[in-house]
């Protein structure tokens, strides 16, 4: 899984006219899973080159006896290529999913997710996403829904 995650972010990451950008980021989400809907809070790592972004994303979510953590890959690339601060993108993600009702489960989610990133600053940006990620190995778990804010910093 580790080497299918690092040939992910070396791909998407290849492009020689454009400059690399690391960034960290804070993001708090509201997930629609399991019949419930549940706040989340997440850490981001991520690399960005020309329209192509790549993120690590650490989630947990946590309603009553019932709680939902991830470790996700996301890959997004830029919709246009223009000079405007709105940038929208589209993208796919994948990685692994743990959630705990009775007992806890771990399986894999693989997902398509969309938004649109606002261009604060040359160091800033505001993301607001939609993920869709299907689950498999976890049982009355097929899917969760996804609406995140994030905050990234560049560096």
């Amino acid at each position: 899984m580790h080497k299918i995650i690092i040939s992910t972010l070396l791909l998407t990451s290849l492009s020689f006219a454009d400059k690399s950008y690391s960034f960290m980021g804070a993001q708090t989400s509201f997930l629609n899973y399991d019949g419930l809907s549940s706040p989340s809070f997440g850490l981001k790592y991520g690399v960005q080159k020309g329209m192509w972004r790549s993120s690590i994303n650490l989630d947990y979510s946590k309603n009553g006896d019932n709680s939902l953590g991830s470790l996700i890959l996301q890959v997004d690339k830029g919709i246009f290529k223009n000079d405007s601060p709105l940038k929208p993108h589209v993208g796919f993600s994948f990685g692994l999913v743990e959630h705990h009702k009775i007992k806890s489960e771990t399986g894999y989610g693989v997902g398509l997710n969309t938004g649109v990133t606002y261009l604060l600053n040359d160091a800033i940006d505001l993301d607001l996403s939609y993920r869709y990620l299907y689950t498999s190995k976890i049982d009355n778990l097929s899917s969760v829904n996804t609406l995140t804010l994030s905050l990234h910093y560049f560096y």
